[in-house]
């Protein structure tokens, strides 16, 4: 335990960051800020309790004031039996924190979902009422099709109300009576403070995907555009007023829509001035020709269009699609639908398939190009931008709607480094990310040399193209979309882009993959192989007698989602460009069958061997330079006169060959998707020789390190391990001793640095 003063504003954790250690808060108070909420924490509070478990931070944690807290060092679970042992009166005052935090983040969860069921019903008495206002004053109902959106808020995790009176109860309880229910147990206060850690983390995931239905849903109600209810309420008293009706008890519906929006804190209370300003200061009476809202007459025009025009047409009207083109595109698609086997690989579908196939990525390119001009896209542009779907028929109709209805949810397969398809293309155009390399392991400058060599180009455009983004999108959208696309999809023989029915196995939202599945699979496998997104770079400081260190950053990759419903994932690039802290680039489809954990294994271990590859250069395959590539490809190479595998692993290697045809990385990812999946719990599937070439390349965290060390067959690596590492923490300890000496200051990064060693 040390004492950690923390200065006013200062972010002194991060979310997404490995849990380092609890605090408890002594003085001051703490923001937590998660993705979608927020919140205080006071003196009493514990920082990384709801954490505890997940062992990933989930919030960034801001202080609101000069702060003073107690901090305790701790990565796993088991690190709770060294805080209990040290202050035995210590199980009983985390449980009861751990008790009222639990309390609060389900009476936040309670509250939000209360809002949320309320701004349902609220809507729909409103649209209701609307409507009745219509048939009273004998006026049309003015279109608002995207009220068709409205939908209540829906929770497949929701907490049951025993949990939350569990807790409300518990958080009551004085110390000692939280004190006499442990018995100062160790075993049941971990076990409150970890079940109540479970809760804490599904309260707050509960409450972030509740603010994200209210996000959107809100806009119905209430929007910056003044496409929504209070404007269809605003437009039908300006039609209404020249007929001379009564209209108090349609303002008085008005002055109740206005009354919820001021009290809901949902919106901006610019929005509400600059909104109900213009309400209140129209003249309703003196007001005789009804101005039609641009923006609402322009919407019904194109939203009847939308709704009578078939997805198709949609998309090539957007596109401007040349019309001869689309007629043949219409003609091939037709025939597709009709065949007896559309999964057949006979020539003449082969060619149909080739064909639609060119005429897709031709109208995808002109979709996207239009995209970016236009600030309006049609709904079904959306659909076949970000999921390839062109036609109803072909992808099936609850399909179809389901995929409508998640095109307004694409939020949901966004984070800082999970994009679509679409928003990888758009932060290429931005200048935020560079091309991937193509299928001949080009980069884009790379490419654009080897066009200057066989003099295509030259120097003078060589030097146009390097710098334009439509280029380099460009390049992107014939090089690795086109190839990935395919990859992805899983069966290469029947590969078409557009959506099929027989792709979607299951619903659409449980195919779909998520931001959220994604970071949870690298979490899980972060979990265990700590040190996998981490790299060494160079840090000097040669005015304080550092001129070359090596320390550790960890660069988690970028994961782009092709628009198909594919089976597989592929591991792109190990690295963005030279630079090794740069991330690298892992594909999948945006929607699969397939489990998310399981591909992202599956990719790790392919990045593992490739980043290997990259820092090793030529000899990457050269024993004398020992490596996890030189060392596992020398295994594999000499793996029958090796006297430490037994007649039977020899034979297992062989037939692992036979399967990877060969290929000693493939053997590899086999093996590590073993290490992720059954060795990291004690469950035996490599042979002595893959084992100890593996751990000492991707050791297991300190927990599972902790958990499997009594076992005969770790005990010898683990031990080996924990010296080296203990060498190097001398070393790291010693220029950090001799950095501070001199002035120098431990940074952010060079604390990661120290704490990475402590895994």
């Amino acid at each position: 335990m040390e004492t950690v003063k923390v200065g006013k504003g200062k972010k002194f954790l991060k979310r997404g960051e490995r849990v380092k250690g609890l605090y408890v808060i002594l003085q001051g108070s703490v923001r937590a800020v998660s993705k979608n909420d927020e919140f205080d924490m006071e003196a009493g509070s514990i920082i990384g309790l709801m954490e505890s478990g997940s062992g990933i931070y989930m919030c960034d944690y801001i202080a609101n004031t000069e702060c003073i807290c107690y901090s305790y060092e701790y990565k796993v679970p088991e690190d709770y039996k060294q805080i209990f042992a040290n202050e035995e009166k210590y199980v009983s005052v985390f449980t009861m924190s751990a008790m009222r935090q639990t309390s609060i983040l389900l009476r936040r969860y309670t509250a939000f979902y209360k809002i949320a069921q309320g701004y349902y019903r609220f809507l729909m008495n409103m649209n209701e009422e609307y409507k009745r206002f219509c048939d009273d004053y004998e006026m049309p109902e003015k279109s608002f099709q995207r009220m068709n959106l409205a939908m209540p808020v829906q929770l497949s995790d929701k907490i049951e109300n025993w949990t939350i009176e569990y807790y409300e109860k518990m958080s009551t309880l004085s110390l000692k009576a939280i004190d006499q229910f442990l018995m100062r147990d160790v075993s049941i206060g971990i076990g409150e403070i970890l079940n109540a850690a479970c809760w804490m983390k599904q309260a707050l995931s509960l409450i972030e995907l509740i603010k994200q239905y209210l996000q959107f849903q809100k806009e119905l109600l209430f929007s910056h555009t003044e496409e929504d209810l209070f404007q269809l309420y605003f437009d039908l008293a300006k039609k209404a007023a020249p007929t001379g009706v009564d209209l108090e008890p349609l303002f008085a519906k008005i002055s109740e829509i206005m009354e919820y929006i001021k009290s809901s804190n949902l919106y901006e209370e610019a929005l509400i001035d600059t909104r109900f300003a213009a309400y209140r200061s129209y003249d309703f009476y003196q007001q005789v020709d009804f101005p039609e809202t641009e923006i609402w007459a322009e919407e019904s025009v194109e939203e009847e269009e939308e709704l009578r025009g078939d997805y198709l047409t949609q998309i090539l009207s957007y596109s401007r699609y040349d019309e001869e083109k689309g007629r043949v595109f219409r003609s091939q698609l037709e025939e597709y639908k009709d065949l007896p086997d559309i999964l057949s690989t006979s020539d003449d579908v082969r060619k149909l398939r080739r064909q639609m196939t060119q005429a897709f990525y031709e109208i995808y390119e002109l979709a996207f190009w239009r995209s970016v001009e236009d600030e309006k896209m049609p709904v079904a542009v959306k659909m076949f931008l970000n999921f390839g779907f062109m036609d109803e028929r072909l992808a099936g109709e609850d399909n179809a709607s389901s995929i409508y209805d998640l095109t307004d949810e694409l939020y949901r397969c966004k984070t800082d480094n999970v994009y679509t398809m679409y928003e990888w293309l758009k932060s290429i155009l931005r200048g935020e990310n560079e091309p991937c390399r193509n299928e001949f392991d080009l980069d884009y400058n790379a490419y654009l040399n080897e066009l200057k060599k066989t003099g295509k180009i030259n120097t003078d455009e060589q030097k146009r193209l390097a710098d334009n983004l439509r280029e380099k999108v460009q390049y992107e959208m014939r090089n690795m979309f086109v190839s990935t696309n395919r990859a992805t999809y899983g069966k290469i023989s029947t590969f078409c882009p557009i959506l099929c029915e027989h792709d979607i196995i299951n619903s659409v939202e449980s195919m779909l993959v998520t931001a959220a599945k994604i970071n949870e699979a690298l979490d899980y496998i972060r979990r265990i192989d700590f040190s996998l997104f981490y790299r060494e770079i160079a840090f000097s400081d040669p005015e304080k007698d550092i001129n070359r260190e090596m320390i550790q950053k960890e660069v988690l990759p970028n994961i782009i989602l092709m628009p198909n419903a594919g089976s597989k994932a592929m591991m792109w690039q190990e690295t963005a460009g030279i630079k090794k802290d740069t991330p690298a680039r892992f594909i999948l489809p945006i929607m699969t069958v397939a489990d998310v954990t399981e591909m992202m294994i599956e990719v790790s271990g392919r990045f593992r061997w490739e980043m290997c590859r990259k820092i090793q250069g030529v000899h990457w395959n050269d024993i004398r330079e020992p490596s996890l590539t030189s060392e596992y490809s020398d295994y594999i190479q000499y793996y029958r006169k090796n006297h430490e595998l037994t007649a039977e692993a020899r034979e297992k290697v062989k037939n692992a060959l036979y399967k990877a045809k060969n290929n000693y990385r493939e053997v590899f990812v086999k093996d590590y998707q073993n290490w992720i999946k059954y060795e990291s719990r004690g469950s035996f599937r490599l042979n002595k020789v893959a084992r100890d070439i593996i751990f000492r390349y991707c050791p297991f965290s300190k927990g599972i390190r902790k958990d499997l060390l009594t076992n005969p067959m770790y005990r010898d690596i683990f031990e080996k391990y924990e010296i080296l590492k203990g060498r190097k923490i001398r070393h790291l300890e010693l220029w950090y001793d001799r950095y501070q000496k001199k002035g120098g200051e431990i940074t952010e990064e060079l604390q990661v640095n120290r704490e990475f060693y402590e895994m």
